[in-house]
């Protein structure tokens, strides 16, 4: 489990370029462009397991304040499982959702938000790979989007304060347009350092479906 932090931790990045803006005002704009950073870079990577149990044959990511962006791998009982759309699944196994009976878990789908189904039903131990991002109502965040990403974060979230003010700030259109596009700038690069890891690994490409 990552190590997580009060999202206050964030403030002072935030602050730095808006300082009168509330807190209240600044955590909106902190999970916003904490989100962002996280969709773009796909820097958040975790691995989780559960247990899945009959009838529903759901679980839920153990995770909190966090959203699952994406699996890339699933096993249920060591027995890899495909990630798939509800649409693809609506189309190829039509009764997924409504049947009882059991089978064996082939494919794996997201019907809520961090809430995942095995088709067919099938109870055992579930091990995935995730892509997360923090939650709307996000609270707590872990702790190297800080160390390494804070400043970048930090940006993001003031140039979207400055853009549209508030009645603490004030509007500065022209400065919250230039944190903003460091901001974006900051993105590219940063998916690639996050991508390679610190390993310095070669970059490869594989797609996954959620």
């Amino acid at each position: 489990m990552p190590t997580m932090i009060d999202i206050d931790d964030f403030l002072p990045q935030v602050l730095l370029y808006a300082p009168n803006c509330s807190d209240l005002v600044a955590y909106r704009y902190i999970r916003e462009a904490a989100r962002e950073f996280c969709k773009r870079t796909r820097s958040w990577r975790e691995s989780d397991s559960m247990t899945v149990t009959t009838p529903d044959c759901e679980a839920v990511s153990t995770f909190s304040d966090a959203e699952i962006m994406l699996i890339q791998r699933a096993e249920l009982d060591g027995v890899p499982l495909l990630p798939q759309t509800v649409a693809w699944l609506d189309e190829n196994e039509p009764d997924w959702q409504t049947t009882t009976d059991t089978g064996t878990a082939r494919y794996i789908t997201q019907t809520n938000p961090n809430t995942v189904s095995v088709v067919p039903k099938q109870s055992g131990t579930l091990t995935m790979r995730l892509l997360l991002k923090p939650s709307l109502s996000a609270m707590t965040f872990p702790k190297f989007l800080l160390d390494q990403w804070g400043t970048e974060i930090g940006k993001g979230a003031a140039g979207r304060i400055l853009l549209i003010g508030t009645d603490d700030t004030g509007a500065n259109p022209p400065f919250g347009e230039r944190l903003l596009a460091e901001f974006e700038a900051s993105l590219g690069s940063e998916a690639i350092v996050a991508a390679k890891g610190q390993q310095g690994a070669r970059l490869r490409t594989k797609g996954s479906y959620l």
